[in-house]
């Protein structure tokens, strides 16, 4: 009792007067005075006219009646609204001091009744004892509550031992994978072990504790409705009266200082928003062109900012100002042609231009200006550029880099109207705190939580899988994504780390996480996989098995390719099999490789059937990784390229990615990457028939490839691994026969037809097909026209029927 004594006329009292401050100055500035007497005399909404040109009385004096009336209903309504705020004023002024008096009586009358009641208790009647008690507490109800709230601390106030004692932190249990149930009982001295239990760092854990305190700490000081923060953030009347109607744009456009439901908390964006806010507080050249890649957040931080234009928090210069987005479709929809919509749009704008408090944001601003082709598509430039150098409205485009160099910089002039911020991807921190912002309306849409770890598994794998998208987009969409998957297809009501990694492998058909006992396995038995196709070149298979392991472990450096690999040797050696049983054994299946034959590639100019030239001529390289990221490669015959189509690589190989024709980035980070080459050839062959061993003797060859400009250090550098595929032995030649000739049996077993391989075919079938000059190939060609057309000409004259199998002798062929 003490203590509330104490607090009731020190703290209390104290609180008492700032909540009765804090609401006559809501009501001053909710009912806008000092702007109304400011503007007292101005004309109503800024509707005024204009007489024409020369004297005529009648007009002159028409022209001054209408807008001294104008004036006099301003100043009728601003007056009015004026004086209910005084009266407004006067009775919170009154009741204030009539409440302060029984705020300083009320602990003294609560006192009395509550030793009344006990005299009562034992002189009178046990039901005047019973009024007593009632009447103090009805009269102490409401400075208790106000007692307890104010004796209820904010997490930032509060040790982590305290902070542990608190209803709110089993969300922190729950955002750090522990058992609320067990975490409860775990006190500060034993929370080291735990921590170290489940693997969790103490940065972890101070970072989980300062995220959720963060939030519950807002929500609550958002409750206490009376400080002034909350009071002042409702916006007032009478702001809108001093500027011009806006019917027409409205029509067109919308509002983005206040969505409802929408809450948008600027996160790593503190420069780029001053940036924009210093550039609209000018007098003049007070037009802003804000340039980002898509998915950056353009459009987000203009809201923001909005917000805070509404809120009163932005500079005086922009009090009162109107953030509308301006809607292009439906400013053509309404449009016959281009004449009748530039007319629309120039009524817009002089309305904007009258309201005087108009900031007219165009999305994809450079599909409206310049030359334009396509549908929705219009150059809107000759009409906007006059209002540009007006004072009276402002106008923020939103481009991408594209947009600027192709669309907005071809206009003479346009530039010079607008101050260019660019917006740069977030950087991994600053993306942790907006997914944490984020998360909290997508739980409480789907009541289902999400942990520390699983955020930062999406911002990591995002990046890592998903490149060509910006941040902070690729990392909010995995995060919805993830959401509606446990919602939809799993009882789970806490997204993990590994739920992050489903999602990613049904998106890229790779296998992504923790790695499965099957896959495991798979991994470890990798190099007898590929030998299943590849026969031979034991160097080559297990290089590419070592990269595949490192890079699906983590282990590899995740900035560049999966792998790349340098395959040097004669044609049909099976370079290029490899590659294909590499495709299929890593990514499913053999159509996830990208072909290029690089000798259609031996002008300078091709550079531009890689990367392309226009928007009809795109790259058959950038393209088809852009739509295939997750992929195999394959550069046949890479030696055969221009030289500078070569150096177009080098950044492909060291940084894993290359720039297309209109300046974005394609990824080549999920890629394998296999270029063939038959240079050096003879060299091999020269080496082989001298006895020598290749591996050993790889020295050698790079050294013929170098000094005969085949090949530049600086290119062969860039590969994971060069490799040298050896001439094929008889021994060999008749495993790849097999191989073939089990792939026909393949074919034939949808017609219940098998070929008998003997050794006797087998010999045949290298002895038909092996040529010293291109390997193994023409045994395939052997194979499809002899043995296939053999077995064709069995079946149509009947001779081979269904469910039989066909042992085909030498002399047959």
């Amino acid at each position: 009792m003490y203590n509330y004594f104490f607090w009731h006329y020190t703290d209390g009292t104290r609180e008492y007067l700032e909540i009765w401050r804090n609401y006559l100055r809501f009501f001053w500035r909710f009912f806008s005075v000092k702007l109304l007497l400011k503007t007292l005399f101005w004309p109503w909404r800024r509707d005024v006219t204009r007489h024409g040109r020369g004297f005529d009385p009648q007009e002159f004096l028409q022209v001054a009646a209408f807008n001294l009336i104008s004036r006099f209903m301003g100043a009728l309504v601003k007056l009015v609204t004026v004086a209910f705020c005084f009266l407004t004023e006067l009775l919170i002024f009154i009741l204030g001091l009539i409440f302060f008096g029984v705020w300083l009586l009320l602990p003294v009358v609560v006192l009395a009744f509550l030793l009344l009641g006990v005299r009562s208790l034992f002189v009178s009647s046990f039901f005047s004892a019973l009024i007593c008690f009632v009447l103090s507490g009805l009269l102490f109800w409401l400075p208790g509550l106000f007692y307890s709230i104010s004796q209820k601390k904010f997490p930032s106030e509060l040790s982590l031992a305290e902070m542990m004692k608190g209803g709110w932190f089993n969300l922190v249990w729950v955002r750090v994978g522990v058992d609320p149930e067990r975490g409860r009982t775990v006190n500060s001295d034993e929370l080291p072990n735990l921590l170290k239990e489940k693997d969790i760092t103490e940065d972890e854990f101070n970072h989980v504790v300062s995220w959720v305190a963060r939030q519950y700490e807002e929500k609550e000081r958002k409750k206490r409705f009376w400080r002034e923060e909350n009071l002042l953030a409702k916006r007032g009347i009478g702001q809108d009266w001093i500027y011009g109607y806006s019917v027409h744009l409205d029509e067109v456009s919308k509002e983005l200082n206040f969505i409802r439901g929408k809450e948008y908390h600027l996160i790593g964006r503190e420069k780029e928003a001053e940036a924009i806010e210093r550039v609209l507080a000018r007098s003049e050249e007070n037009n802003v062109l804000i340039v980002g890649e898509p998915g950056v957040g353009k459009k987000t931080i203009i809201k923001k900012f909005a917000k805070l234009i509404y809120d009163g928090h932005a500079l005086p210069a922009l009090s009162y100002k109107r953030a509308l987005e301006l809607d292009m479709g439906a400013l053509m929809a309404g449009s016959a042609n281009v004449s009748e919509m530039e007319a629309r749009l120039r009524m817009v704008l002089d309305e904007a231009t009258m309201a005087g408090n108009i900031i007219l944001v165009i999305d994809n601003f450079n599909n409206y200006v310049g030359s334009q082709t396509g549908v929705g598509k219009i150059d809107i430039s000759g009409a906007l550029m006059p209002y540009l150098a007006s004072r009276h409205i402002q106008v923020i485009g939103i481009t991408t880099y594209d947009g600027l160099h192709k669309k907005i910089e071809a206009v003479p002039g346009l530039l010079k109207y607008f101050e260019k911020v660019e917006i740069k991807e977030l950087e991994d921190d600053k993306m942790l705190l907006v997914l944490e912002d984020v998360v909290s309306s997508m739980e409480q849409r789907t009541a289902i939580r999400v942990t520390y770890r699983a955020l930062k598994e999406i911002i990591s794998k995002s990046g890592q899988y998903f490149a060509d998208i910006a941040m902070p987009e690729r990392a909010v969409d995995l995060l919805d994504e993830a959401f509606i998957y446990a919602a939809s297809k799993t009882a789970d009501k806490i997204i993990e780390s590994r739920h992050v990694d489903v999602i990613i492998s049904q998106k890229t058909e790779i296998p992504v996480g923790e790695v499965a006992m099957a896959e495991r396995e798979k991994l470890s038995r990798l190099e007898d996989i590929l030998h299943q196709r590849v026969i031979n070149q034991e160097e080559a298979v297990k290089s590419i098995a070592s990269a595949m392991r490192r890079s699906r472990m983590g282990v590899a450096e995740k900035k560049r390719p999966i792998g790349s690999f340098l395959f040097m040797g004669p044609t049909g050696v099976g370079k290029t099999e490899t590659a294909k049983a590499l495709a299929e054994a890593y990514f499913g299946k053999e159509e996830r490789m990208i072909r290029l034959d690089m000798s259609e590639y031996q002008n300078l100019y091709d550079i531009n059937r890689l990367i392309g030239s226009s928007e009809e001529e795109l790259g058959s390289l950038s393209t088809a990784v852009r739509e295939t990221p997750f992929s195999l490669v394959l550069f046949d015959e890479i030696e055969k390229a221009h030289p500078n189509i070569l150096n177009l690589f080098l950044q492909v190989l060291d940084e894993g990615w290359l720039t297309d024709f209109a300046g974005r980035k394609v990824s080549f980070r999920n890629t394998i990457i296999i270029a063939t080459s038959n240079a050096g050839a003879e060299l091999i062959r020269e080496m082989v028939g001298q006895g020598l061993n290749l591996t050993a003797e790889k020295e050698r060859l790079l050294d013929f490839l170098q000094s005969n400009n085949i090949f530049k250090p600086e290119f062969m550098n860039r590969f994971d691994r060069v490799t040298i595929f050896h001439p094929l032995s008889k021994e060999h030649l008749m495993k790849i026969a097999g191989l073939m000739l089990g792939g026909l049996n393949k074919r034939l077993a949808e017609q219940k037809i098998a070929v008998v391989i003997t050794e006797p075919l087998l010999e045949k079938v290298v002895e038909l097909g092996y040529d010293p000059q291109y390997g193994a190939r023409p045994m395939r060609r052997v194979i499809q026209d002899k043995i296939e057309d053999l077995i064709s000409r069995k079946i149509l004259d009947g001779s081979l029927q269904k469910g039989q199998s066909i042992e085909i002798k030498p002399e047959e062929i």
